[in-house]
């Protein structure tokens, strides 16, 4: 269930430019308490009814526009956008399968308050993410660098205005290829994860840009395992594949033809069933070639090193298939999650 408001979750805010407790003042704004603090003498701005808790002065976002846009996305949104997206571009079919697997994972982890789940970049509900907002079995503390009645507050996710160890479990669906430090951005996911926390990432390998200036970063799939090098893999794939990937370079050959996101979109329909030709493809060349790449781990002690990088290429077509396993065996879903809920057990599998 969504925390839309501050108050509910004050125990576990911090100051985002020195991890400081926050407190409400008499204005109903949130303030910081630490002495050393620079933002001490004035409060953390509220837009569209949501605290903006963002260190301005080190972030991409500038302070005087995000005040007077009042915290609304530089980029264009719509619901024709993304209908049209989804039908074109295609989705990842594991995500809510995987968003099951995290309730039921943060539930079994939970040992005092309910489970807290942390969704980033949560302006727009991620497609397949919808169980963790539906499950009355844990607070989700979603944000984004806009406001958006589906989130908890503004942030910045290269500093997460939260305690150490307070997140269960923390989701980046779509949201890594937009920063401009990923691995800050992953520490810090890090830092919030009590230890044996879950984290799922999906992102974009073979995407073109779709953000404008807000556009930094693409992976391979061994790139993606690397930048959550201390996290083990749980469960690992393609958000989709080749002919997914074929489709879409039609779609922005006909946007730059006809000058039209809109008109581009509409003229690549007749393509839409190339995507199918994702399911034929073998599982190796197609996770090459892959849209997007997905993973579902948990937080460990102590990093992967360079030889268990390389082999994570051998690997990724049994956690391919393992995969499609997983989405139709609810049983095979809590056999995992026990599993890896064991250390002497990982530790046996490494």
């Amino acid at each position: 269930m969504l925390v839309t408001n501050t108050s509910a979750i004050a125990d576990l805010l911090a100051c985002p430019i020195c991890g400081g407790n926050l407190r409400m003042d008499a204005g109903e704004q949130l303030r910081c308490e630490e002495e050393r603090c620079r933002h001490r003498q004035s409060s953390f701005p509220r837009l569209g009814g949501k605290d903006v808790l963002i260190d301005f002065d080190d972030s991409v976002l500038d302070r005087e526009t995000t005040l007077a846009s009042g915290a609304t996305s530089v980029v264009g949104r719509g619901r024709w956008r993304a209908l049209l997206s989804r039908v074109i571009d295609g989705s990842n079919r594991y995500t809510s399968t995987l968003a099951n697997m995290m309730i039921e994972g943060v539930q079994k982890d939970a040992t005092r308050r309910r489970p807290v789940i942390v969704v980033m970049g949560a302006g727009e509900i991620g497609h397949g993410s919808e169980p963790l907002y539906a499950s009355p079995d844990a607070d989700i503390i979603a944000f984004d660098i806009y406001a958006s009645p589906n989130i908890t507050f503004v942030a910045d996710a290269h500093a997460i205005p939260l305690r150490d160890g307070v997140a269960d479990g923390v989701w980046i669906q779509g949201v890594l290829e937009l920063v401009v430090d990923p691995r800050k951005v992953v520490a810090e996911a890090g830092r919030i994860l009590k230890p044996g926390g879950l984290m799922f990432t999906d992102t974009a390998f073979m995407w073109p840009v779709c953000e404008q200036a807000y556009d930094f970063n693409r992976w391979s799939p061994s790139g993606l395992r690397w930048l959550f090098r201390n996290f083990d893999v749980l469960a690992a794939g393609q958000s989709t594949g080749p002919g997914t990937m074929t489709v879409l370079a039609i779609r922005y050959l006909f946007q730059s033809l006809l000058r039209s996101t809109k008109l581009g979109q509409i003229a690549a329909f007749p393509f839409v069933w190339i995507r199918l030709l994702d399911y034929l493809c073998g599982d190796r060349r197609a996770l090459d070639a892959s849209v997007g790449m997905f993973i579902f781990g948990r937080k460990r002690e102590q990093p992967i090193g360079i030889d268990d990088l390389l082999s994570y290429y051998d690997q990724q077509p049994k956690l391919k298939k393992s995969m499609r396993k997983l989405a139709r065996d609810p049983v095979a879903r809590q056999t995992l999650l026990n599993a890896a809920a064991q250390p002497e057990l990982r530790s046996a599998r490494e």
